[in-house]
């Protein structure tokens, strides 16, 4: 994953955040879910453009079957970062 922008203790939060939601989100998916690995790569590939420390944050709580219309829902600010690697 890409690193996150912030301020330094959003960002370290921010990294925690991202872990949890992205491993909930596997496990509800991929794991107990009808979500392929290739799907779950498309997905994977959506949260490495949210490099906002704050997004990842606000979404700590979310139910981790949302987490597809949540990056959906990610405004430009949230993707700040212009390369396509990322």
């Amino acid at each position: 994953m890409p690193p996150l922008e912030g301020r330094e203790r959003a960002v370290a939060w921010g990294v925690r955040c991202r872990h949890q939601v992205l491993a909930a989100a596997y496990t509800a998916l991929v794991l107990e879910g009808e979500t392929s690995e290739a799907e779950w790569e498309e997905i994977e590939e959506a949260a490495r453009t949210i490099t906002r420390a704050g997004w990842w944050i606000d979404q700590r709580s979310s139910e981790p079957g949302d987490l597809t219309e949540l990056l959906e829902a990610a405004t430009g600010a949230d993707r700040p970062t212009e390369n396509p690697h990322f």
